[in-house]
């Protein structure tokens, strides 16, 4: 069996590749976390060493080496309802501001989806905050990766993923499996058809035509340094309607960012009417 060391100067190369593609700072911290996982795919590639893979990644035109290797790095840690004063929020303050009668439809994003369970989430409430609303929730759902967002567009997951959400949520809104799919739920159709699903990288230009009442941009910011963040938060800014909202994970801020939103409260921002 071949046994892989990544050197410091490798790691450095790919460590640039990622910042250059993504604007994710992948630190020295970093390293042992990339070989642990990259390993076993240079193993079952035949490939000799990290040096022949990072070729293999730069010299592929159609860049879905890169999109593999970024698949391999990416740590995707979520749950539904997480960081629930978001939705608190959403019923206390943002609902009560709206006027849904005169509204065309509500557009929201969630620009770091993950395996979905954001996105599905957002969706629920919706259809909780606005039971009887006959106009159309839509929710873009979008990842840099392709791993993640094909089991989000499945809608499938393990029970005990949906432990934390109320029974009767769960009755309304998700479809249990049987046979062979015993211990798995489903996203019911109602829910599924107001995502669109898109692979988003949130350092190249967006070319999205429409404007949202409400970004999800969490747990996202760690990832970059503050250059790169800035350009981030000052791009999703102009996607926000006025009097629209960003929100942000828990442990982040956008202190120390020159951005023209308006703090609300910890991890929400508002963009100005």
């Amino acid at each position: 069996m071949l046994n892989y060391d990544l050197s410091d100067s490798d790691f450095s190369k790919f460590s640039n590749l990622v910042y250059e593609k993504t604007g994710i700072n992948l630190h020295y911290g970093k390293k042992q976390l990339l070989q642990s996982r990259a390993n076993k795919i240079l193993r079952n590639r035949g490939i000799k060493s990290y040096r022949e893979y990072y070729n293999i990644i730069v010299e592929d035109k159609t860049e879905s080496e890169l999109h593999d290797f970024i698949n391999l790095i990416s740590t995707n840690v979520t749950h539904f309802f997480r960081e629930e004063k978001h939705f608190d929020f959403m019923k206390n303050t943002w609902a009560k501001e709206l006027n849904i009668e005169s509204m065309k439809s509500i557009d929201i994003w969630s620009a770091a989806c993950s395996s979905g369970e954001e996105p599905y989430s957002i969706g629920i409430w919706l259809k909780e905050l606005f039971p009887t609303s006959t106009i159309p929730f839509n929710i873009l759902s979008s990842d840099i990766s392709t791993k993640v967002l094909n089991i989000a567009k499945r809608a499938i997951y393990p029970k005990e993923r949906i432990d934390n959400i109320e029974t009767p949520l769960i009755k309304k809104y998700f479809q249990e499996g049987n046979k062979s799919a015993m211990g798995y739920v489903k996203v019911k159709e109602e829910i599924r058809e107001m995502m669109t699903f898109k692979r988003i990288n949130l350092i190249e230009p967006f070319t999205e035509s429409k404007s949202f009442d409400i970004i999800f941009c969490r747990n996202v910011m760690i990832y970059f340094d503050l250059p790169t963040k800035e350009k981030i938060v000052n791009k999703l800014y102009h996607y926000i309607k006025p009097g629209g909202y960003l929100f942000i994970g828990h442990s982040e801020s956008l202190n120390g960012l020159n951005s023209p939103f308006k703090y609300v409260l910890p991890a929400t921002y508002r963009k100005e009417k």
